[in-house]
């Protein structure tokens, strides 16, 4: 079995900017030049969801925010969404955001890209048997499987295939 890129339970949780909670940063934006190749730099971290509170503006930085295993509210710029768990959802980083509401504490999957690269990376949903996404820099595994607990991090791989994970999320 391959190995993992990154370990959840090794990375180290930091407290967000605004104090209201902690994220652990899978991919830095410098390590992405190297997983991807002449593709502008992105940063993918895990945060925890534990309460409504307001999110940090980032000026030129497109966000995309999945949270994983229960819905959430977020009021952007006024607006709220109700997005869906395991759903990527994504806005401008100088917005001003706020998560209202949330059913049950969770996690939540973070994407974040330069507003004005050409060729941004995405956050997609995908399932086995057989990567959707060949061209993905990586994918965290949503569920468990036989080696694999859920937010590793793994380079997508055919060896992958047949791990017991049913649904991944791909940045590419």
């Amino acid at each position: 079995m391959p190995a993992p890129l990154r370990r959840f339970c090794q990375l180290r949780p930091t407290p967000w900017a605004t104090g209201a909670g902690v994220t652990r940063e899978v991919v830095s934006y410098h390590e992405s030049r190297r997983l991807a190749t002449g593709r502008p730099p992105w940063r993918l971290s895990i945060a925890d969801l534990t309460g409504p509170g307001p999110f940090s503006r980032l000026p030129g930085i497109t966000r995309t925010f999945v949270p994983i295993d229960s819905p959430v509210e977020l009021r952007v710029d006024g607006e709220t969404h109700r997005i869906a768990a395991a759903t990527p959802f994504s806005f401008a980083g100088d917005s001003e955001t706020t998560l209202v509401r949330l059913a049950a504490p969770c996690r939540a999957v973070n994407l974040m890209v330069k507003a004005d690269d050409p060729d941004p990376a995405e956050l997609l949903p995908c399932r086995f048997p057989g990567l959707e996404f060949p061209t993905a820099a990586v994918v965290i595994a949503l569920t468990g499987g036989r080696g694999i607990s859920r937010f590793d991090v793994w380079r997508p791989s055919a060896a992958l295939d047949g791990l017991g994970v049913r649904q991944w999320l791909a940045v590419r």
